[in-house]
């Protein structure tokens, strides 16, 4: 009997999207000139990452046949990770690296479905890690994206407002990360079409964010990929550290750094 393929985006899929969007961001802070317009475009568009990791965070919360397996990872690869994060970004970046963003989440998300919260404990243990993940990439967004994914779960109503949030998420990144308004001692630019140029950034800032909530909400067909879901698997966890230090060793071998 000939396997009928499902329509849409696997979950495999749209992470390796994200993978791409990822390296974008990262190379655009590594190579480009901040506060350029080529620049901030391709930060923008790797804001796509963020909300899908978080939001697969979640289905893989409930999914997993081990929740202590899943902490573990995070954590390790959060570890793995953090040497080429100081070198890609000099140290001019958030202290902690994103995997550490998604341990502090789905941690969040282990107490608040944990016994203890039930009868009305936990507050400050989740109180605890979002101000653990402020240290971290993404600061206390990617906890709060990871909520609300939780809470809105597979209501199509829901899932489209939490995605007009964290749509402005986007916003909110690109501004705390200097990109905003033109300042931070970046390359001035004029608008663009009679846009100002604010708005133009803020565009670009949100066209990460409402891309992944397209992709998720009107692409994603809830399932996996049907072959190498093992080798997927690893690639995810280990594109991250991986592409860093790849980065970084470009920028030394071109004196870019």
């Amino acid at each position: 009997m000939q396997e009928t393929k499902s329509r849409g985006l696997t979950r495999d899929a749209i992470k390796m999207i994200a993978m791409l969007t990822m390296f974008f961001n990262h190379f655009s802070h590594v190579f480009l000139t901040a506060g350029t317009y080529p620049a901030e475009f391709l930060k923008g568009i790797g804001y796509f990452t963020a909300p899908v990791m978080c939001y697969f965070l979640v289905e893989g919360f409930y999914k997993t046949s081990s929740r202590r397996a899943y902490a573990k990872r995070l954590f390790v690869f959060a570890l793995v990770s953090q040497v080429p994060y100081f070198l890609a970004f000099n140290r001019e970046a958030a202290v902690l690296n994103m995997m550490f963003s998604l341990l502090f989440s789905f941690l969040i998300l282990c107490v608040f479905h944990g016994e203890a919260f039930r009868r009305g404990k936990g507050q400050l243990q989740i109180a605890g890690l979002f101000f653990l993940s402020v240290f971290s990439d993404w600061s206390a967004l990617a906890p709060a994206f990871t909520l609300l994914f939780d809470r809105a779960g597979q209501e199509r109503k829901k899932l489209q407002k939490t995605f007009l949030f964290v749509t402005a998420g986007g916003w909110i990144r690109q501004r705390d990360s200097g990109g905003g308004g033109g300042g931070g001692g970046g390359a001035q630019t004029e608008g663009v079409c009679g846009v100002p140029e604010g708005a133009v950034r803020v565009l670009f800032s949100m066209t990460g964010p409402a891309l992944a909530g397209l992709c998720i909400l009107y692409g994603y067909n809830g399932e996996r990929a049907k072959k190498g879901r093992q080798v997927l698997k690893w690639f995810f966890y280990g594109f991250y550290p991986l592409h860093l230090l790849l980065l970084w060793l470009a920028a030394r071998a071109m004196g870019t750094m």
